[in-house]
């Protein structure tokens, strides 16, 4: 499960990289942690207004749905979303055909346990540039958009240093996300996406502990550290 992301980039660099604009620019602001577990907003592209940058609360809720987003999380948590998730609930079966989004990160959290302890990890793209997650979306009553992360079959790389479950975050590389975001795209071409995820030059480092125990955040917790007994920091 994909709970913690970062978005740690400057305005005009996220512009700038994908050749979009902000819909309201002054509400930005750089996050080094978006926490799921609280009701959080993510920036989002999608397929009504690929070319505009606009926020999404992170926490898929239906359509139209009026109540709170604690209420809804309360009764079942949609942070995240593989693709047998999205063939299940009758108010999600529409959503990867006519609501895919690209939510915009420079990184997200990964968990690896031994003897006993869990070290957090940070994951970003060796380059550090910021990224395309994908994800799906709806519209609330009152015109906010809600969305959830999709999800796929770790690969060996992300295995070794993440061991609490067996998923990853979808990337889309800027090569195909015009494909991810196009309504003509058909349903096979998605899903094939989706099972056979496309491959990226990314780096992990284990980060400070204080990040995962005692929720502590601070100008520096994206920063390697070493533990003695944990010598993984990689790329791929």
């Amino acid at each position: 499960m994909v709970y913690k992301l970062s978005n740690a980039a400057e305005k005009s660099i996220i512009e700038e990289k994908f050749e979009s604009f902000f819909k309201y620019p002054n509400l930005y602001q750089p996050q080094l942690v978006i926490d799921g577990l609280v009701e959080s907003t993510v920036s989002i592209c999608t397929m009504e207004n690929p070319d505009v940058i606009d926020y999404a609360i992170w926490g898929l809720m239906p359509n139209r749905y009026k109540e709170s987003w604690q209420i809804f999380q309360n009764a079942g948590n949609t942070l995240n979303f593989d693709l047998e998730d999205l063939k299940g609930p009758i108010w999600t079966e529409n959503l990867l055909q006519q609501a895919r989004g690209l939510t915009i990160a420079t990184g997200y959290f990964c968990y690896f346990l031994r003897n006993g302890e869990i070290y957090p990890y940070y994951v970003c793209l060796k380059n550090e540039e910021p990224f395309y997650l994908a994800s799906i979306y709806t519209q609330l009553e009152d015109g906010f958009l809600s969305t959830g992360i999709i999800t796929t079959k770790m690969d060996d790389y992300l295995a070794s240093f993440h061991n609490l479950d067996k998923v990853q975050p979808l990337i889309i590389p800027e090569s195909i996300a015009r494909e991810w975001l196009d309504s003509s795209t058909t349903l096979k071409t998605i899903e094939n996406i989706i099972k056979n995820p496309p491959r990226l030059e990314l780096k992990a480092n284990p980060i400070a502990g204080e990040f995962f125990k005692n929720n502590i955040l601070y100008d520096t917790i994206l920063q390697p550290v070493h533990y003695d007994d944990l010598s993984r920091g990689m790329e791929r």
